[in-house]
């Protein structure tokens, strides 16, 4: 079952790691222009930039034991994402609601909109 996380959960999350969190995978399925241009920069979330054409190709370098935040723009692609691997077996798969759209406005407004 694919879950919504909002920012705010993210974002607490985050900032109540005392380390890289290594226990969740925080996947960007965004285009590499728009991972260069808005991303969450914070040493204790390492997100894994995979643009959505190739996650089929590239699947394979995430852990299905794991939870996988899928991250986008909005939410959408992200959420076609979630979808993806929810059938090929990844378990726990939360999208991010609102997506960098939602990370700007609400949690960091130093993140360009786009």
């Amino acid at each position: 079952m694919i879950k919504q996380l909002s920012v705010r959960e993210l974002a607490d999350k985050i900032e109540a790691a005392t380390a890289p969190i290594t226990e969740w995978q925080f996947l960007d399925v965004r285009e590499p222009w728009e991972f260069q241009m808005a991303a969450i920069k914070h040493p204790h979330c390492p997100v894994n930039h995979i643009p959505m054409s190739i996650v089929p190709l590239r699947q394979n370098e995430l852990d299905q034991g794991k939870p996988v935040v899928v991250i986008c723009r909005s939410g959408n692609r992200s959420m076609m994402i979630a979808r993806f691997l929810e059938q090929n077996g990844f378990g726990e798969i939360y999208n991010l609601n609102g997506g960098m759209t939602a990370w700007s406005r609400e949690i960091d407004p130093s993140v360009p909109l786009y």
